[in-house]
């Protein structure tokens, strides 16, 4: 039997203290060496775009793949699970809402074991449909003093500020630039819609964290290159990826400001193989782009949760 979920029965069962275990689980097992991460491929019509990014639980015994199109502007997200040992399709779900759930568990996952432990200022860039579960995510793994919001539109930031002041509990204010956003706080947050920087590395404090989860695609750059100079440690969820998606990353070491030889996978960090950092006043980027195998993680979270609560629709396949 073939579980069929849709965006809002991912919305009733899967909550972010779930994704937040299932991707830090998934993190560990695939550094050490129990899962693999199968790269976004991308082909371009004139008329959108398909997405195709998976990967393997070895130690669950899964296999994954999630495909996505943009048309016009308009996302759409899907993924399927397979049992490894017999071929099954054992689960088809909508992924909008699994997607955001997902990517902000990555970014808390990798806020936990990069980020200085005491309580924390955040600053974020972008206050589109990722925003909420970037905020929500990191809340779960840090204290969270005051946060400061940036996006182009005043009127689009205040209401964010005054939605998630409400929603957290927590003082979230409408920055009035993005280099007011970014000044002062202990971690800097991007997932703007941006081909140019949004982060200038003058601006960071010592001891700064940085997660740039924005744009895919090496034209796009979240930091300049002053950021990438002042980091002590670049992290990346998949290196592989990053020689095509993480445009800074790429643009620096074009220049040779850095080697690829400096970046490191955050699965090593959790891992335990890799540092995250190694004292309280280095600068820390990691560019989270999203992968394939957490997209596998996040939707056998969402396949035991709906199972538990009897959701979705089972059919013969």
């Amino acid at each position: 039997m073939t579980l069929f979920l849709k965006d809002e029965d991912v919305a009733q069962c899967v909550t972010m203290d779930g994704m937040l275990e299932a991707i830090e689980s998934m993190q560990q097992h695939y550094g050490d060496g129990q899962a693999h991460n199968m790269t976004r491929r991308k082909i371009i019509a004139d008329s959108g775009m398909l997405s195709v990014m998976g990967g393997g639980l070895f130690h669950m015994g899964l296999l994954g793949v999630k495909t996505y199109t943009v048309v016009k502007g308009s996302y759409s997200f899907q993924v399927s699970l397979y049992d490894a040992n017999t071929g099954e399709l054992l689960l088809y779900t909508q992924a909008n809402r699994l997607g955001q759930l997902r990517t902000g568990a990555s970014t808390g996952v990798t806020v936990k074991h990069l980020a200085n432990a005491e309580d924390v200022t955040v600053g974020i860039i972008g206050t589109g449909g990722q925003a909420p579960t970037q905020l929500e995510a990191v809340s779960k793994v840090r204290n969270i003093k005051s946060i400061k919001a940036f996006s182009r539109t005043l009127d689009r930031r205040e209401a964010f500020a005054s939605k998630m002041t409400e929603t957290m509990g927590i003082d979230v204010s409408a920055a009035a630039t993005n280099e007011e956003a970014v000044r002062d706080c202990d971690i800097v947050l991007c997932v703007a819609a941006t081909m140019d920087p949004v982060v200038e590395g003058g601006w960071l404090k010592d001891g700064s964290t940085v997660i740039g989860a924005g744009p895919t695609t090496w034209r796009a750059r979240e930091v300049d290159e002053a950021t990438i100079a002042r980091a002590d440690k670049i992290i990346v969820d998949s290196t592989e990826q990053a020689a095509i998606e993480a445009g800074d990353i790429c643009n620096a070491v074009d220049k040779g400001l850095i080697q690829w030889s400096k970046v490191h996978e955050l699965r090593h960090v959790v891992s335990g193989a890799v540092s995250g950092r190694d004292n309280e006043g280095q600068i820390v980027y990691a560019k989270i782009m999203g992968s394939g195998v957490a997209d596998v993680a996040a939707a056998k979270l969402a396949y035991d949760c709906a199972k538990a609560q009897g959701l979705g629709r089972e059919m013969d396949w």
